[in-house]
């Protein structure tokens, strides 16, 4: 492998690595991922750290210098069979089966492919979760067609908000205003809704239980930095939900004169 050769190994181990942040994969994934696939490339001395906005990459070339990259990393929506296709990359290359041009295209071709829900997709996925939350609290099938209903539509909102790039943090805040308030007025309408399992199945599909995971794994095998990240973030996200909830019921006792009931 001609040094020019060995430099352009950097981007192939930076796309790999951010295609598996990005669609909510492990830290630990992402460093093991790395390390495998630049040795199975003919790189000496590949390190790789890994932290949820960024990443460091760094292996020896050939002339004797090393080659050190820094990439900023954003997370993206959450698809685990993107994980697991970088991964079986990563191995087919071990195997010796893929050069890093070939691996390079099979990463982009991840990254061009779109396997979205869609938008509406999204709702319906959401909707079934909370309404399905809504009976493990106690609900009935009011609660569970109410839950749904306003799940389905926070998502909706939340979706087409993201598009003009408005902060992660105020969508958040906003679902979980939208997921207490509308059940709190449609009890107005009907007495026989019980708007505490309908506001928590409603809550649910805003709360990072993924991020949560994540920060677990990554504490237990020893990665404290990556793991204390994932928790802050996970219970950042989870305080902002209940923030909306609560917005939602300030609002609602200020503009009805009665409480949430």
């Amino acid at each position: 492998m001609t040094l020019e050769e060995q430099r352009g190994c950097m981007a192939t181990l930076q796309l790999a690595g951010q295609l598996i942040v990005e669609s909510g994969g492990e830290i630990f994934r992402v460093e093991e991922t790395i390390t495998r696939m630049g040795r199975a490339l003919g790189l000496q001395d590949v390190e790789a750290f890994a932290v949820p906005s960024g990443m460091f990459i760094s292996y020896r070339l050939s002339s004797g210098d090393m080659e050190t990259a820094v990439k900023r990393l954003h997370f993206g929506s959450t698809d685990l069979s993107r994980v697991d296709e970088v991964n079986a990359i990563s191995r087919r290359v071990e195997a010796g089966e893929l050069t890093q041009p070939q691996a390079h295209e099979a990463l982009e071709s991840i990254r061009r492919t779109d396997r979205g829900i869609g938008l509406w997709g999204g709702a319906a996925a959401a909707g079934l979760c909370a309404a399905g939350f809504a009976f493990l609290f106690g609900g009935k099938w009011l609660e569970f067609l109410m839950a749904g209903a306003v799940a389905g539509l926070c998502q909706l909102v939340t979706a087409l908000l993201s598009r003009t790039r408005i902060n992660g943090t105020v969508l958040t805040i906003l679902g979980g205003m939208i997921s207490a308030l509308i059940p709190t007025a449609a009890a107005l309408l009907l007495p026989a809704l019980a708007t505490e399992p309908t506001i928590a199945g409603a809550l649910m599909p805003l709360l990072p239980g993924l991020t949560m995971t994540n920060a677990v794994q990554d504490t237990v095998r020893g990665d404290m930095m990556a793991g204390l990240s994932h928790g802050l973030q996970a219970l950042f996200t989870a305080c902002a939900a209940a923030g909306g909830a609560l917005l939602a019921a300030a609002l609602f006792r200020t503009l009805t004169g009665g409480g949430m009931g």
